[in-house]
């Protein structure tokens, strides 16, 4: 019942932004306004954002590519429950967002590579180097709740995504590696659309 509202909303919205034609394909810009993603092994929580996600739409189809950019977090954590860490951590995106927006929901996939910067055990830095990142991106998929509306925006969560591998953090390579990869960590993004 949703996909005849939306469908028209992205065809008036079209128009509204000046699109050429009626069939031109709208483009979305959202503030992600919050977002936070838990770290499983180091049951901790990292914040993220405030960032950006640029959304083109094909209103025939639901399908989109999206531009996300978000800022680099400083996570703090506590390796072995003890230990007060600090990393500035930014997750690089890989090549396009891609998803659907079909009946009011959203299915979204995103290609991360995590990057560790200035990591500090006990207020000792690590010395992890300039390219301390995952070997491969870490593969995220997002969902909405049912009734997402494009022209507001909304929560986009991952249930469960995996972290790999870090490498190129000299010394602190296997330390890091026994201390963060693995699957079950969460994401979510709060988003709203800037007009």
């Amino acid at each position: 019942m949703l996909r005849p509202v939306i469908i028209g909303a992205i065809a008036l919205t079209a128009t509204l932004l000046g699109a050429g034609t009626a069939a031109a394909d709208p483009v979305f810009t959202y503030d992600i306004t919050k977002g936070t993603s838990t770290i499983k092994k180091l049951n901790a929580t990292l914040p993220l954002g405030p960032g950006s996600l640029v959304v083109d739409l094909e209103g025939a189809t639901g399908r989109f590519t999206a531009d996300m950019q978000l800022p680099p977090s400083q996570g703090n954590f506590k390796i072995f429950g003890i230990f007060p860490t600090t990393a500035t951590v930014t997750m690089q995106q890989v090549g396009k967002v891609t998803g659907t927006l079909t009946d009011g929901a959203v299915t979204a996939h995103s290609d991360v590579t995590i990057r560790l910067t200035d990591v500090k055990a006990i207020g000792f830095p690590l010395f992890v180097g300039d390219n301390c990142r995952t070997a491969k991106p870490a593969s995220i998929d997002l969902v909405s709740e049912p009734g997402f509306n494009p022209l507001e925006g909304g929560e986009l969560t991952a249930a469960s995504y995996t972290i790999p591998e870090f490498t190129d953090c000299g010394l602190s390579t296997g330390i890091l590696n026994g201390l963060i990869p693995g699957p079950g960590n969460t994401l979510g993004l709060t988003l709203a659309i800037k007009w």
